[in-house]
């Protein structure tokens, strides 16, 4: 945050002399004013500057997200009182955080960790493109491809962490929920070998299913919840061991009950339903599939279609719905940039920048997570982009000629087919994704920005 942020916090909040006090409490530095009628809410750059205001009848706030607490330092330095205890009463804010605000969120501190590991993964996938054959089969490159994809091999453990940080909540039991997945016997047991039944109820075989972010953060929020009512009733003797056990005991069989059939229903009809798409409405399914690629990210139903584009390779010699995954992370990379070129908080700007190349190179999850899912307009911006591409690629049977998977424009020639246009088609696809994610972003910003 720089000081033209905080002159224009400073502004909207009326002057220095009209904030009663500062309060800081989990990365968010809160300003209760003394008279709401001086607020200045001219300020243009109020939903850049994330600046959430909570008003019930006389009392009036301003909520900064402040991870670094420079602007609660700030205004200590200048004299504002220091809240004493818990002050702030229950406010109704003026524009509520969604749940994909509240994801962000989850990812925004996983950031440093994720970018870096991205990109020793493009530059290892640099390495790969130019064939080194020596160098990728010594043990040096299999150590460093290793460390790249620890982050993401442990992301859902990560994810819980970071979920049990913002809502208060044990960081190790969501840890402990977080890798249920990685431990051995449930792994092997999820391995696809045999039907697998949780007291009589069928759990999908895809270990991957559930460890989907959305689940992970949905489970560690009902996680908080009771915890909070069980150390509320529990006697002193439970406290801080009843809670845990009736998650374990209770809660998290109950989430493998409930997702279990969900995934069983999924990997039974999916396959089925993509394959008749493709049969006989191609244009409509490729579309769709480029509209919605990355909601089945976020819910880990992507990974059923790599059955599907193997068995296309197989039979056709090309795949229609690989391009979709390079369609789908390219508009997310125009969406971010369009966010960052609109952002005014210079370290947001640099994420954004930063993300919108990792997702033109095979890492969408900075773009998508951290950058896109803040802002509503930019998430769906990206969702209709992808749309714009693979309605251009189901036009121009758009096809892959042999079997990629990181969604990287380091693999375009992975489009290059002897006597036919269809590099030039996808090429001319990808722009089109990438340029109506970007402009419908940058212009529904600036149309929200206009109604602050």
């Amino acid at each position: 945050m720089n000081d033209k942020q905080i002159e224009a916090l400073l502004k909207l909040a009326g002057g220095k002399e009209n904030i009663r006090h500062v309060q800081h409490d989990m990365d968010t530095t809160t300003l209760t004013l003394r008279d709401r009628t001086r607020m200045d809410l001219s300020v243009s750059d109020v939903l850049d500057l994330g600046a959430d205001i909570r008003i019930t009848g006389d009392y009036c706030s301003i909520a900064y997200e402040d991870e670094s607490s420079q602007l609660y330092n700030t205004l200590q330095g200048m004299g504002v009182r220091k809240a004493e205890g818990d002050v702030l009463p229950a406010t109704r804010r003026t524009r509520k955080k969604s749940l994909l605000y509240f994801i962000s969120d989850v990812f925004r501190p996983l950031m440093p960790a994720i970018l870096g590991a991205a990109v020793l993964k493009i530059v290892l996938a640099v390495i790969t493109l130019f064939n080194e054959s020596s160098l990728m089969d010594s043990q040096t490159f299999l150590i460093f491809k290793s460390i790249g994809d620890s982050v993401y091999y442990l992301l859902p453990i990560l994810v819980a962490i970071s979920t049990a940080y913002r809502l208060k909540s044990n960081i190790y039991v969501a840890a402990a929920i977080g890798g249920l997945m990685f431990y051995p016997q449930m792994t092997a047991l999820l391995s696809g070998e045999e039907d697998v039944h949780f007291m009589g109820v069928p759990i999908v075989s895809q270990a991957i299913f559930f460890s989907a972010s959305i689940w992970v953060i949905l489970t560690i929020y009902a996680a908080s919840y009771l915890d909070k009512v069980v150390e509320q009733i529990s006697p002193r003797v439970f406290k801080g061991i009843l809670a845990p056990l009736l998650t374990f005991l209770i809660l998290v069989p109950l989430v493998l009950m409930i997702l279990g059939p969900i995934g069983t229903w999924i990997d039974q009809h999916l396959p089925d339903v993509v394959d008749s798409l493709l049969n006989d409405a191609p244009i409509v399914a490729i579309m769709l599939l480029g509209a919605v690629y990355s909601l089945m990210m976020i819910a880990g139903l992507h990974y059923w279609l790599l059955p599907i584009i193997i068995n296309e390779i197989m039979v056709n010699g090309f795949s229609l719905i690989l391009p979709v995954m390079l369609v789908a992370f390219v508009a997310q990379a125009g969406a971010s940039l369009a966010t960052g070129l609109r952002s005014k908080q210079r370290e947001f700007r640099k994420l954004a920048f930063w993300a919108t190349g990792t997702a033109l190179l095979g890492t969408p999850e900075p773009a998508m997570y951290a950058v896109n899912m803040r802002k509503r307009a930019s998430f769906y911006s990206a969702l209709l982009g992808g749309a714009a591409g693979g309605l251009c690629f189901g036009l121009m049977s758009v096809k892959a000629v042999a079997l990629g998977g990181s969604g990287s424009l380091l693999e375009i020639p992975l489009f290059m087919e002897e006597g036919s246009l269809n590099l030039l088609h996808a090429c001319v696809g990808l722009i089109i994704s990438f340029c109506v994610s970007g402009v419908l972003t940058y212009w529904m910003i600036g149309k929200e920005r206009k109604h602050v």
